[in-house]
């Protein structure tokens, strides 16, 4: 991929037309926020579950925030890299007509087209970044994955423990915890819970 030779870009099948470069930061958008959203939802999650915090919608807010200048600076960098790259092929690519001078010429082109794509990348994630509505929806999104998550785990943990009411002895053990459950004093319960908050 590096050199461009193994780049879909351009190289559609005969007939196809080439994506437009809209359609292409689009799709690049898609991917870059999804890998924000889904590492803020790892970070909502092992604040709640390990770290016990509170959920604060500023702090996730500017974590978002974090994680999208983030992904703008390695499409920053891959921007670079790419134009680097095409620079060096372009240099090292004479005058002639020869199918491989032809191949190094469209891959001229496409890390060309790379590094367009990866600058609009970055600089709508930056405007995003700068954008308090935009970054309330990211946070509110990756809440919500965090909790369905959250959740999946919860249910299928239940669903492994569950008891087969045709197993031996499963009506014995059914009555025994229920009288276990008859004797919590819930009143005593909950004054005690009201006083630990």
């Amino acid at each position: 991929m590096e050199n461009g030779s193994n780049n879909t870009e351009g190289s559609a099948a005969p007939g196809t037309p080439t994506p437009s470069t809209d359609r292409i930061v689009d799709e690049g958008m898609l991917i870059a926020l999804s890998a924000v959203r889904m590492a803020l939802k790892n970070r909502i999650i092992v604040g709640a579950l390990r770290d016990h915090s509170d959920y604060d919608p500023a702090q996730y807010a500017a974590l978002a925030r974090q994680e999208l200048l983030e992904v703008a600076r390695q499409n920053d960098e891959d921007s670079t890299r790419v134009e680097r790259l095409g620079s060096y092929l372009s240099r090292t690519t004479g005058a002639g007509k020869s199918r491989e001078l032809e191949n190094k010429r469209k891959d001229v082109v496409r890390l060309g087209r790379r590094r367009t794509l990866h600058d609009h990348v970055a600089e709508r994630l930056r405007e995003i970044a700068d954008d308090d509505d935009k970054v309330g929806a990211i946070v509110q999104q990756a809440r919500a994955d965090a909790l369905q998550e959250i959740n999946d785990a919860l249910a299928a943990r239940l669903l492994a423990q569950r008891v087969d009411p045709r197993r031996p002895g499963y009506a014995a053990a059914r009555a025994a915890q229920m009288r276990a459950v008859g004797k919590i004093d819930l009143a005593a319960l909950a004054k005690k819970t009201r006083h630990t908050r």
